[in-house]
């Protein structure tokens, strides 16, 4: 298998690809930074499938396109892309945000995970030996919460692109599918603790504990918990689950 990680910095991402390598899969790894994702590689062992890395800016076309021949070019094909790449954006209700930083929030995270799943669709209909495509949505894309309007609103976008493009690719044997991770324990989450306390003058552990208040299995997730539900169903096991948006949130459920 052949697969292409993107955001393989963050924490989602690099245990994602970690899952991936663990499984035998070749993997190449895509952030933002060139010098970051290549110390990542190198952290996950590059005598452990990982075929390359790349640096580019997710809603660029040209930087995608550039990273698209890379990634070729090291593994030869490509049959499944997970979009993990994403940002969190400002802590700030809709009437108060600069309309730059939602539209950065949008071209990161929908933008970058339509430009990705293009690039990746297209090659697997040259291939025409089917793939998969994985996106990572969110719990946010599934109910509105104060202060992440941008966010969540990309990521309700990720849900519906990944159930187009499934009905699209579907006759072609590609599949596409979304997870949406809930409260999960990366630097994003905790940021977005932070801001929650700040704005309503709490603690950071305060809010901590109302978030597993909210969550019936009692605890955070872990990246983990998100790449283990990519991996499942970036294999044959998912061989006719498509179209899909699982959610990987404790059992927290969206409205």
């Amino acid at each position: 298998m052949r697969v292409v990680v993107t955001g393989a910095a963050g924490a989602i991402g690099q245990a994602i690809t970690a899952r991936f390598l663990g499984d035998g899969a070749r993997t190449f790894l895509v952030d933002l930074d060139p010098s970051v994702v290549e110390g990542i590689a190198a952290q996950l062992g590059l005598d452990a499938g990982v075929a390359g890395w790349a640096g580019a800016d997710v809603s660029s076309a040209t930087d995608v396109d550039a990273a698209t021949d890379m990634a070729l070019a090291s593994l030869g094909g490509i049959d499944v892309v997970v979009n993990c790449a994403g940002i969190g954006g400002p802590a700030s209700t809709a009437a108060t945000m600069d309309p730059a930083d939602f539209r950065r929030v949008v071209e990161v995270n929908l933008i970058g995970t339509f430009l990705w799943s293009r690039a990746g669709a297209r090659q697997m209909l040259r291939q025409a030996t089917g793939g998969a495509i994985v996106n990572i949505a969110s719990l946010f894309g599934q109910q509105g919460v104060v202060g992440a309007s941008a966010y969540g609103a990309s990521k309700a976008g990720v849900s519906l692109l990944t159930q187009s493009m499934a009905r699209e690719l579907g006759p072609h044997g590609i599949r596409v599918n979304a997870v949406a991770p809930g409260h999960i324990a990366t630097e994003m989450h905790w940021d977005e603790l932070r801001a929650r306390a700040a704005r309503t003058g709490t603690s950071f552990e305060v809010e901590r504990q109302k978030v597993l208040r909210e969550v019936p299995l009692g605890r955070h997730g872990t990246g983990a918990d998100v790449a283990a539900v990519v991996a499942w169903l970036a294999s044959d096991d998912a061989a006719y689950v498509t179209g899909q948006t699982i959610g990987v949130n404790g059992g927290v459920l969206g409205s």
